[in-house]
């Protein structure tokens, strides 16, 4: 029997089978996915029956803690800064030394007040983080036992994209829409929820990246079966199109991780394993030399564009930025 034709773009020639085991938790349960052959797009062909199964109570993006008034106010100066919004002390911190999402959120154009949902939002670290500066932040994830409110005031309720009916300045996928099952109607309907001249923030691993052809099934960010779908820079900027969304920016941002973790994965070390510099930096297999490497690799791979993760900004085909 061929291949399935690709999601995304529909081709269905010259399409092949690839096998990935799950490797997280080192089930090596072995996973289907079709790799299309014309935009380089990967998708799970049978996902498990149950896919909560795979989503264990230590699963990374529902751990959360407490933040302590020092850091919280931390966080509020560094952050507003990037709103445009914050004093001379939180430019100077950015500057020094800029969080994970500086890349992006200073290219949204969000100012305080606006509302932000985060899509696949676990327990809210990021909203967490966004509301002390003064956003809006309401969290939605079906895998959240149940409905809830962080001490900060974002709320967080079990629910799927597709009920929502509020609108947004901005929609965040912050490492979530890598496991949707059905990706266009997902992104059509974020479309949809978005304030004028609003934008759907994506962060994804991509697929056509260095560490895809260097490590393949072995990739960390594979995540078979959790990631259901991996896009190429090209697979989504046509599912973004589709659904009279434009890629306005894009921001490489890949890390260490793609390194570390994939070669760990080779030696059959799972992520979640006691042995895994992800749990314990300091019972390394690397050296302090090899890890500085792996730093330089990919802010070089970021700068040509070949970094193993991505974050897309899109807005309305007819929208202006902000």
């Amino acid at each position: 029997m061929p291949p399935p034709a690709c999601l995304v773009c529909g081709n269905a020639a010259g399409n092949r089978i690839l096998v990935a085991l799950e490797k997280m938790d080192g089930t090596l349960d072995p996973f289907d996915y079709v790799q299309c052959a014309a935009c380089g797009h990967l998708h799970l062909v049978a996902p498990p029956a149950d896919p909560g199964a795979y989503y264990a109570k230590g699963y990374y993006s529902f751990h959360a803690r407490a933040i302590p008034g020092m850091r919280r106010w931390f966080y509020r100066i560094r952050t507003a800064a990037l709103l445009g919004a914050g004093s001379a002390p939180g430019r100077i911190l950015n500057r020094l030394k800029p969080p994970y999402y500086a890349y992006w959120l200073a290219k949204t154009g969000l100012r305080p007040g606006d509302r932000v949902l985060d899509v696949g939002c676990g327990a809210g670290n990021l909203l967490r983080i966004l509301q002390t500066s003064g956003l809006a932040c309401t969290g939605i994830d079906p895998y959240l036992p149940g409905d809830a409110q962080t001490p900060e005031g974002v709320e967080l309720r079990k629910a799927d994209l597709l009920t929502e009916r509020q609108t947004y300045r901005a929609i965040l996928f912050n490492h979530s829409f890598e496991h949707v099952p059905n990706p266009r109607e997902v992104l059509a309907h974020a479309a949809t929820r978005l304030e004028s001249n609003g934008c759907v923030v994506v962060r994804i691993p991509l697929a056509d990246s260095f560490a895809f052809f260097r490590y393949g099934p072995d990739w960390i960010q594979w995540d078979a079966p959790r990631h259901v779908n991996l896009f190429t820079q090209d697979s989504f900027a046509r599912l973004a199109a589709q659904v009279g969304l434009r890629v306005e920016t894009t921001i490489h941002d890949s890390d260490k991780m793609q390194f570390w973790g994939s070669e760990e994965y080779r030696l059959n070390v799972f992520h979640n394993s006691p042995e895994s510099y992800g749990h314990d930096p300091h019972q390394t297999r690397f050296s302090k030399r090899q890890l500085r490497e792996f730093d330089r690799w990919a802010a070089w791979l970021n700068r040509l564009g070949a970094g193993d993760q991505a974050t897309f900004i899109c807005r309305r085909a007819q929208s202006k930025p902000r």
